[in-house]
This record gives C-alpha cells, structure tokens and sequence, in this order.
C-alpha cells in the first residue's frame, strides 16, 4: 500500500512541476474551432475527424457538428475534414498565438474518399490515396448493429473477398472467416486479429470440451456496440509489415473514442425473437416378416424386398420426434447499454456498459454476457498524444450436445425411431423415437458450460518532437482467463460408462502481449517531392497455460470433481510462442498524386527450427490519382480514377514443437509395479521455416458524377509456398509416425468489385446501394516429394464409407472425393435395386467446400430525416455440400427413399450408391441466395424526444435470416458441424440458422 502511495505522489510531483512550463506553453499557442454541416441539408455532421496535417493534433465533432483544436503552435496550417459518405476537405489557416481561427467545412456526399485515413501496421495514420492496396472498411450504423447479434456478423458481405461461414443456429457457435480463399494445409487459414494496435486472440474453437460440432469463437468476444470501424487487409501486399502472422489477411478494429464537448449519453434496449425456421422430417420404417425364419421386422427397406430379405406387411409408418415431442422451445434475446463520450480538446474519453443475454432455441442453450469499456485520450502537450483503452468481458456460455453426437438433440431425433412408444406404459421413460433410448429433457442433465473473463488494454503514445519526426509506440495485453466445465450427475443419462457420473474442469489462461515502437522522418526534397521513411520493431508474445482434469463415479448431489471418486486423469498444457521484428518503409510523393513505397520486415519466432534465423519480408506498392493531373480528360461523369498495384510477402509460423523433437509421459510396468516412462510425442525437423505468402494485387478505383457512384475493381494472385506437410517416418525407424516438412506449394487468385451508388440526395429523400462481389480460385500446386524421391500421396481426411475430403495436387485444397455411379431402373418397377446401380472403382473430384463467387447487395433508403429502411441480400455459389444428415438417416434405413418407391428414382439411386460404398449421390450444390438482414428506423420528430428528455431518439425493427432460395435438399445450405475445423465441411445433424426479430429503442442525451 505504502510502494501505491508513493507512486501516485511522484506522479504528482511530476504533473506539478510539469504544469507551470506546460500552461505558459499553451498561453503562446493558437486554437482552431469550426463546424461542419452537410452541404445540401446544413445539418451538422457528428464524428467527423479534423485533423492539423502534418502534426498529431486533431479531434472528432460533437452533435453539434462543432470542434475546437488547442495548443498550435503559430503559423498556417492545413486543416482537413473527413467523415465516411462525405468527400473530404482541406482548408488552409492562419494560427495566431492566443486567438482562435474559424475554419467551416460544407461536406457534400461521396461514395468513396482517397482521404480516408487507415491505421497501418506501423502505428501510424495513412491515406487512402497513399496505399496501393485495397482496404475495406466496415464502419457499423445503428441499424446495422440491431440486425446482427455478434461482430463475426457485422463482416457479412461487407468487403469483398471476405467469406463468413455461419455454421449453425446454436448460441455461442463460432464461425469460419476465410479471405480470399485458404493457402494452408496444417496452419490455421484464419485471419489476424488487431484491436486498437494489439494483437488479440480470435480462436475459432475456443474449448476444450466438445459436444459435438459447434464450438465458440473468441472474436465474438468483442462488443459491437465499441467498434468505430473495421478495416479488413486481405493479403500479404497489404499486410507485409505485420510478418509472420498475416498471410491470411488481417482483421483491424478500432474502438470508439471521446470528442471535444459536454458528455453525450447514448442507452439502447433491445428485444427480440429467436425462432427455428425448420420442420424436420419424419422417420420412416417398413414392417414386414423376414423371408427366412418369419420373424417380424420393422426394417423392410426397399433394397431388403428388391433382395428377397423380407415381404412387407401393412403400410409404410412414419413418426417425428422433434416434431411431436419437440425439444424446441421460443428463443430470445435482450440486450441493454449505456456509454458516455466526452471532454475537453486536451482529455476525452469514451466509457460503455453493455449486458446481453440470448435463450436458444434449445432450452439447456443459453448465454449470457457484461461488456465494459474505457478509452482515455490525452493530448499531454501540443505534440504529444496518448490513449489508454481497457476492455472487459465476462461471458457465462452453456452448450448443448449437438451435431456429430449421439446424445444430441436433432441427432437423436433424425437418427430414430418411426414409431412412438408414447402407448406403451412406460410413462417418464419413454424415449418417443428418440435414438438414444432417452429423451432430450434426460439427456439436458449434460451441464456443458464456459466461463470468460477477458481483459483486453492497450496503451498508445504518439509524439512529435520536431516538425518532421514522429515518434509512436504502442504496448498491449489480451489476457483471456477461461473455465471449460462439464458435469453429468449420476443416474440421469443413461449410455456408456455415464450412469455413474462424471465431472470435468479445464480452467486455461492465455495471455497474448504486444510491444511495438516506430519512428517516422518525412522531408520535403523538392517543392513537389515528399519522403516519409519510417522503422522499427514489434515484439509479440502468446503464452497458453491449462490444465485438464477429469473424474467420474460422481457423488449424487455433487457437481465439481470433488465429488468423484473413480478414474482420474489430468493433463496440462503449456506454450510459449515469441515473435521479434524489425521493419523499415520508405515512401515518396510526389505532388500529393503519385505514391511508391517499398518496405522490408525481417523476423524470428521461437517456434523455427534451431537452424532456421530471420525470414525477411519485402513489399512495394504504388498509387497515382491520375484524374488529378491537368492532361487528364474533363468529362462531366468520370469524376476521379486511382490506378494501384501492390506486392507484398508475408508469413505464417509453425505450430508449437513442431521444429522440435520431444517427449510425452507413458506408464510402463516393471514386474508387477507400474513405473514412469517416456515416449516420443513428435519428431521434429530443425530446419523447420516458417510458411512464405508472396501475393500481386492490382486495379483502380473510380468515381462518377461528383463521385456520387464510385467503383472499386481488384485482381490478386497470392502464391503461398513451404507449406508444411506431415511426413510419415518409417516403423523401422522407432520413433514418430510422421513429421512436419516444408514442401509444398499453393496458390489464390480472383477478382473483387465494389460498386457505391448515391442515387439520391435530397433533403427529404436519401438513397444508396452498395454491390459488390469476387471470385476466388484455389489450387494446390504441389504437395511435395518423400524421402524416397516419389511423390507425396494426397492427403484424405474425413474419410467416410464413400467419401473424403482430400489435399491433392492440382485440385483446390479440402475438395470432396467420392467414387461416380450411374443408374438406372430396367425393370420398369419404379424401385432402384442394387442390380441397377453401378459404382466406379476411381474417386473423382466433385467440388470445392469454399464458396468460390459471392455477390452482396445492401440498399438503404431514408425518408424525411425520419425513416431509414436497409437490408442485405447476399448470394454464395460455385461450391458443395456434404448433406451427411440424410446420408445418415438412410444408412439407418429411416429415410423416406429406403422405404418409399414413391420417392424420385434419384433419391432412391443415392441412397443404394451408399449401400454399395459411395456418397456421391449426397454431395449437393449449395448455391443460395439470402434475405441475410431487413431493418427499418424511425427517428422520433424533436418534440417526442422532449417528452422523453433526450435529445434523440429511434426505434429500430430488425430481422435475421429471413428467407433462402437455395435448390439444397437440406435444411441450410451454409451449416458446418465442424466449423473450427481448417477444411473439414459438412451438414450432419447440425442445428440451421434460426429466424431472429429484434426491437430496439435508442435515447441519446
């Protein structure tokens, strides 16, 4: 206590006698304040950033669409005006030591600014115009933030390239992010996660327990209601200088922040629906009499009459479990907020409070969560700037047992019974068809749980001390304090080993640090040529410490492992994974039009082999505004054009051990007594490097009439090589089965467009489009050669009875594999026998599991200053899906076309290729089409928000997953049970989507 005291007493000390110089400082110095309005309507623009060029000053308006800019130093300056929708602006003014200089901006809207700023991975501020690669950035509007439930929501076909794989409707579940295609076949294909210059955790399988398929994803950690923006990097020509963690593109979010002003209070609540879109299908049985021996069977399928097993008796039954004794319940969702922004032009801050709660559609399904924020901005002295910011989540996650599961829910009830017991006496013990013999209510005894508490703080210092030396660090932690639970009491479910109870806990802490510091020098070489040379280094650090421990025979009315009694185990596992960098960039300008930049990192990481050093990383990019030049042609609708091209290197390092041989505890026997012994967990290859991404980004960027339309057009080619690729290593050889290597070699290549319209702008009507769509190819060129000097065989991984997915050369990577059939009914007896059915001895390729085009298509629509209707339309093609769900149900003989000649002589075909090995007939083309978001916001007129004491208020309607065009036969053509999976894709008994209405109600003060 007493070291506390001293520390804020010499804190003091130093503010105390810093203040004296500080206040005489500012006397002598000049202000800027201003207000800037929309050019056609004069009302005022909140959160517009204004900016000193050339210096770190600057701040964001209030309500008012006022700003005051303290401490400049006396001089003209160039002061510029920027906010999302509006064409930017610069004004020159003249600083006199203790006055204030007006500067009023008029915005007029704009689809595209070159003068947006992005945040780079140096720290730094840079221009579009400056950048010769393409940036997404996804800037969240009220009714954006009320139609999504989560920030992997708010990336849905907001950038294009950019594909989010919504797995499945249970609360919780993760997703699967992929941006221009996967390149890897061992290392994660996910992007990078920056929060406000911190690298964060964004674990798509975030657990240690599973329950089937679906798992949650540390990037919904973050609150929505926090982010100021989003800016999406797809590849290494625009990621090079983040090294070796950014091949697969990076993720930046930048929270909110105070501006200059009283404090502005800002509260919503929300409230909504959650509803399953799907009526499930029935289970079918035919009852007949065995041909042999006569006895009674309830499975006389087709093919068992076609093989003169079985005579059928009676009709066809059929019986619905999730249907007549549905474990569905009506979901909800609610969710309340309040943040305050605030201060004067020297410290502002931002603080938010959010509580968010979601019922699944399944009763044990539920999540609750408190997000709190603080951000502190102070300008210390007029050039130098600091900003504190600390996040915090505390998440309560219960999940249920789904997908590939026996005890799961839909599992147990597409995988049973056609007939209800319901009449047989058994009272509470009847399953009604469910397959595990149990029906859902026993089986939600399984109290599967996971507790957060996440910390998220960063600390960023930017500081000026001559006119042309800018100096910036950044320093952050990500602490992510986790506990996977797991409790079955005894006596409650009924299967295997779990009569007796059990009890799991899995506390974890993982810990990611950043440490970055960077120093930029720009000159004037010539009256119209500018350098900017910038360098530095980053240090980052990522630590996992866990333990899992397991115990069962539980003790009745006990619910940790304190209450069991019987066949421990426990384990622990430890990472420490460091990454040291160092960069340098040099950029010139030239007459603020034309951009070159080229830039080198240089890396080590302690998961490279011992006799692998530092991985250099070269990128150049160029950008010429070319319409800003006197030749260029003056035509009323070409408004600007931007030519662009960019090349850039980047990497992804092995996991950890792989560059190691180590080794694993193994209990041996000794006589009668057991002894510790040891055994080789992984071989490992001391040259070990880590995987290179070299990609070329091209195209232009235009704007027509005034830049109320503009067009973004891109081409890449990313080539990743060194891919790492297990090896088997020979029995003889005594040790592992297989070790890492780097050998082979991938490739990306596609096109993106963007296209912004303002079609309308008017002080009673307002109207917008985005559109914009890619394309995307994946092939892997090369898998590598073994010792042996053959080639590698392809790699085939969920490898069922008829069908795989497999990394071959020459093919897209993860593509599914079956061996073809063909069919055909030559008796004329409306029924598919296995006579009539003739299957390929070869597997062929059948398609990708990635979307390969998507086109998304987003219209907003506003209306007296008053009505404001959006929605989002996105289409996904040029992939398949493994409906594995009705594969299943045929393999257990309860599908409609194993009883039913009535069914269409396909269906029938399909479900006899699996009887004879192959599940060709159950890859589908999911092309679909979706109503994805529809909302509509009424701002209330000024007098009702009086009545309510606020200066604002709207109420927003919005829903989710409207409608599907999609020719699928399944229940979502977008599921995947396994989405923390790097490639493994299929719809097997997963939970689709669910349908979600939401109102919400914002005051603000």
């Amino acid at each position: 206590m007493r070291r506390e005291i001293c520390r804020i007493v010499s804190a003091a000390a130093l503010l105390l006698a810093a203040g004296p110089g500080w206040l005489a400082a500012q006397a002598t110095d000049g202000s800027i304040t201003g207000r800037i309005v929309d050019r056609v309507t004069q009302a005022p623009i909140a959160a517009a950033q204004v900016t000193v060029v050339g210096t770190n000053r600057g701040t964001s308006t209030g309500d008012d669409g006022r700003f005051r800019i303290l401490g400049l130093k006396p001089g003209e300056v160039l002061v510029r005006a920027l906010r999302i929708g509006y064409q930017a602006e610069a004004r020159r003014a003249v600083v006199i030591p203790g006055q204030a200089a007006t500067v009023d901006f008029n915005l007029g809207t704009a689809t595209v600014s070159l003068d947006e700023v992005t945040v780079t991975a140096t720290g730094e501020q840079e221009r579009k115009r400056e950048t010769g690669n393409v940036i997404s950035t996804i800037q969240p509007v009220p009714e954006v933030l009320a139609a999504t439930t989560n920030a992997t929501e708010l990336l849905q076909g907001r950038a294009p390239g950019v594909d989010v794989n919504i797995s499945g409707g249970t609360t919780g579940g993760g997703s699967r992010i992929r941006i221009r295609g996967a390149s890897s076949i061992s290392l994660s294909n996910e992007p990078l996660l920056i929060i406000d210059g911190v690298r964060t955790n964004n674990d798509p399988g975030s657990t240690t327990i599973g329950v089937g398929g679906q798992a949650p994803s540390r990037l919904n950690d973050l609150n929505p209601e926090d982010i100021e923006s989003i800016e999406v990097l797809k590849g290494p020509a625009a990621s090079a200088l983040f090294g070796t963690a950014a091949a697969n593109g990076v993720i930046q979010v930048r929270t909110k922040r105070g501006r200059a002003g009283k404090t502005a209070w800002s509260t919503f609540a929300e409230g909504g629906s959650i509803e399953k879109i799907v009526n499930y299908p029935a289970n079918y049985a035919q009852p007949g009499v065995r041909v042999v021996g006569g006895a009674a069977t309830n499975s006389c399928t087709l093919d068992s009459q076609t093989r003169n097993i079985c005579t059928p008796t009676g009709g066809i039954v059929h019986f619905s479990p999730l249907e007549a004794a549905s474990p569905f319940v009506s979901g909800y969702r609610e969710a309340y907020g309040i943040s305050a922004a605030g201060g004067s032009e020297n410290v502002n801050y931002y603080i938010s409070g959010d509580y968010d709660r979601e019922q699944g559609v399944i009763a044990w399904n539920n999540d609750q969560r408190v997000n709190m924020r603080a951000n502190l901005n102070a300008q210390l002295r007029n050039n130098l700037n600091v900003s504190v910011g600390i996040g915090y989540l505390a998440d309560h996650l219960r999940s249920p047992q789904n997908d590939n599961n026996v005890l799961g829910v839909i599992s147990g009830g597409l995988l049973g019974s056609a007939f209800d017991d319901i009449n047989t006496g058994c009272g509470a013990t009847c399953a009604r068809g469910y397959l595990s013999g149990q029906t859902p209510g026993q089986v939600s005894a399984i109290n599967t749980r996971q507790d957060i508490n996440r910390f998220i703080n960063s600390v960023n210092a930017n500081y000026q001390p001559l006119r042309w030396l800018t100096l910036n660090g950044t320093a952050g932690l990500d602490y992510n304090n986790r506990l996977d639970t797991e409790v079955i009491p005894p006596n409650t479910v009924f299967f295997g080993s779990l009569p007796d109870g059990n009890a799991t806990s899995n506390p974890y802490n993982i810990f990611d640090y950043t440490a970055n510091g960077n120093a930029s020098a720009s000159f004037d070489l010539t009256s119209t040529l500018r350098s900017t040379t910038s360098g530095g280094t980053q240090f980052n650090k990522e630590v996992v410490k866990g333990t899992r421990a397991h115990g069962e025979l539980l003790l009745g009315g006990t619910n940790s492992l304190s209450g069991a009694s019987a066949r421990f185990t426990v384990n622990a596992a430890n990472t420490d994974n460091k990454t040291l960098g160092f960069y340098g960039q040099e950029q010139i300008a030239w007459r603020d039009r034309l951009f070159i930049t080229g830039a080198v990192r240089e890396d080590n990481n302690s998961a490279f082999g011992k006799s692998f050093g530092f991985i250099k990383y070269p990128a150049v990019s160029g950008s010429y505004v070319v319409s800003e030049e006197s030749y260029f042609p003056r035509v009323p609708t070409l408004s600007s054009l931007r030519l662009r091209a960019a090349y850039g290197q980047s990497g992804q390092r092995p996991n950890f051990r792989d560059a190691i041989t180590y080794f694993q505890a193994q209990t041996v026997t000794v006589g009668t007594t057991d002894a510790p012994g040891v055994l080789i967990g992984g071989l490992g290859d001391p040259k070990l490097k880590p995987e290179r991404s070299a990609e070329t980004e091209l195209g232009f960027d235009a704007g027509f009439f005034s830049n109320r339309v503009s067009i973004e057009v891109t081409h890449y080619y990313k080539k990743t090589k060194d891919l790492l690729v297990a090896v088997p290593v020979a029995p003889s050889v005594g040790l592992a089965t297989s070790k890492f290597s780097n050998l082979g070699s991938s490739e990306n290549k596609g096109w993106e467009l963007s296209l912004n319209a303002s079609v309308l702008n008017r002080k009673k009507v307002e109207a917008s489009f985005t559109l914009s769509g890619s394309t995307n190819t994946n092939n892997l060129i090369f898998l590598g050669l073994l010792p042996t000097g053959k080639l590698i065989p392809p790699i085939i991984f969920n490898n069922g009875s008829g069908l795989s997915q497999q990394h071959r050369a020459n093919y897209p990577l993860g593509g599914y594999w079956a061996r073809p059939y063909t069919y055909s009914d030559a008796n004329l007896d409306g029924i598919i026998s296995r006579n009539e059915v003739v299957v390929s001895d070869t597997s062929v390729y059948y398609g990708n599991t990635i979307p390969t085009r998507e086109i998304a298509f987003l219209p907003r629509i506003k209306l007296f200053n008053l009505v404001t209707v959006s929605a989002l339309l996105e289409y996904k093609g040029g992939f398949k899906q493994f409906n594995l769900t009705r594969r299943f149900r045929c393999n257990f003989g309860n599908c409609q076309e194993s009883v039913d000649k009535t069914r269409p002589l396909a269906d029938q075909a399909a479900n006899i290729g699996q009887l004879l090995g192959t599940d060709a007939g159950f890859i589908e083309n999911s092309q679909y089409t979706k109503l994805r978001e529809l909302a509509f916001s009424i701002t209330a007129p000024n007098r009702v928000a009086r009545f309510l004491r606020a200066d604002g208020a709207s109420i927003t309607v919005a829903g989710r997953n409207l409608k599907t065009w999609t020719k699928y036969t399944g229940f979502d053509p977008e599921v995947n049970s396994t989405p923390a999976s790097n490639f493994s894709t299929s719809d097997f008994l997963t939970l689709p989507p669910n349908r979600i209405w939401t109102a919400r109600l914002s005051l603000n003060y």
